[in-house]
Formats: C-alpha cells, structure tokens, sequence
C-alpha cells in the first residue's frame, strides 16, 4: 500500500461503526431520530439512519429529512442548540477528520431534551465521530511495539454460571492488575479493567460484531458524572483473541475518562 493511501475497505469499517454507534445512542437516550451524515473526500453526503424506520416513513419525508440534514452539515454544531429538522425537535453534534466529516443528529416529535440528556448525546456522538474519522487514517508506516510497552495479559476461570476474569495492563507509567466478575467473560474483563484504573467507572455495554470483514470489540463506559467513553479494539487472531481485545477496548475508554 503507497504510505498515506486509505485502506479501500475503509467505508465497509466506517458503516459498521456509525451503526454501532446509532445504536449505542438509542440505547442510551429514547429518541424518534437517530442519524449520522458522512461525508468524505471521494464520496458526497452518505445518510446512516437508525430512526425512524425507512419502511415506516413516506418517501418524501424521508427526501425532505435527508434534504434537512445535509444542509445542517453546512454549519457547525455542537449540541447546544435545539432546532426544528423534519418534523422533529433535533440537536446536532459536528465532527471533523483530515479524510471526512461529519454529522450526528438526534431528535424526538414532541419531547425536548433535558441538559443532562444533551451533555450524554455530545459527549458520545463527539467520541463516535473521533472515532470515525480516524478509522479512514492512513495506516502507519511501522508496525513495532515501542520499546519496554507491555502487553495486555488477561486471565480468565469459567465457573459453573460466571466468569472471573484478572486483567493486568500498562496505564501511565504503572503495570495495574485488576478483577471483575460477571456472567458473561468479556463483561468479566472489562469489569477487571474498571476495577484496575478506577472502581467509580461503570460498565455500560460490551458488543462484538463484524467490521469490514474483521472482528472488532467495543466497550462502552461512564464515569459518576454520566459522561460516555466508547473503545473500541479489533481482533487480531494472529496476535490476540477477543477478550484480550475487550480488554483493550475497555482501557481505551477508560484511559479517556480518567484523563479529563
């Protein structure tokens, strides 16, 4: 591949993230619209519509809810307004990427938001939208670990109906150890990460699915004050296996909440 050329499946790996990350949304805050405009270098405005329906609206909503939404990415926004976008009462949230950008927006008939919905909606849709955009980055040149970087080591014991799971990784400057307990081992894993890097964090959700024709984990968080962190790790059979990919996952968003 020539050095700084896209990966050609990256629209395969953006799609499945925008659709996990609608999701992510409408799991955490009703909503009647749920949607992602993407636009990128070689490529015009892109609609990912997670609500409503397309086969429970009429063509010529959905053409004028398109039409709404692509002259909203002419702007930038950052949730802190409420606007009035096909027939719904909409906030929007802009990202920005060297290779793309693009557009999250929200919204409900007839129910504003509250404050505490609208920080949620910003803080998740701003780190989808990193996330996006920095999956069309140019792969790096060089593939060696920095020296003296240690691996993940991850450790899990299947009981009769749940796992425990022992997780060490570097954060900072330290090696932390941590363990976490569920039903499920990936959830057991990314317990163990909260629990090496800090206990007061709380596990919202853990997902794997296919992106781009490869494996990906993603584990989402949240700190006391409700604010989401969303990792995401691929699976590299060659290398790791997908707890160990949670484990990274989980790490990643715990690392950006411990941060602020």
């Amino acid at each position: 591949m020539i050095p700084g050329q896209v990966p050609a499946d990256a629209g395969l790996v953006v799609q499945d993230i925008v659709y996990a990350g609608l999701e992510a949304l409408r799991a955490a805050i009703p909503l009647d619209l749920c949607a992602y405009l993407h636009v990128s270098q070689n490529q015009g405005p892109q609609l990912f519509l997670g609500a409503p329906d397309l086969a429970s609206i009429e063509p010529t909503e959905a053409f004028g809810l398109f039409t709404a939404l692509r002259d909203a990415l002419q702007d930038p926004h950052e949730g802190d307004e409420t606007m009035l976008l096909g027939g719904y009462l909409a906030i929007a949230v802009s990202s920005e990427g060297p290779q793309s950008s693009g557009l999250h927006v929200v919204g409900r008939r007839e129910t504003p938001f509250e404050p505490e919905e609208r920080e949620v909606i910003g803080r998740l849709a701003g780190a989808l939208g990193r996330l996006i955009h920095a999956t069309e980055q140019p792969p790096a040149t060089h593939t060696q670990q920095e020296p003296g970087a240690m691996p993940i080591r991850v450790a899990v014991e299947m009981l009769s109906d749940r796992a425990r799971a022992e997780v060490s990784a570097p954060f900072g400057e330290e090696i932390r150890t941590g363990t976490g307990e569920a039903p499920t081992a990936s959830r057991a894993v990314a317990l163990a990460v909260i629990d090496a890097v800090d206990v007061t964090l709380k596990l919202r959700d853990t997902a794997e699915d296919d992106v781009g024709g490869e494996r990906a984990v993603l584990v989402l968080l949240s700190d006391q004050g409700d604010r989401l962190s969303l990792g995401a790790a691929l699976i590299d059979l060659t290398a790791s296996d997908a707890l160990r990919a949670t484990a990274s996952a989980a790490l990643e968003a715990a690392e950006r909440l411990s941060s602020r």
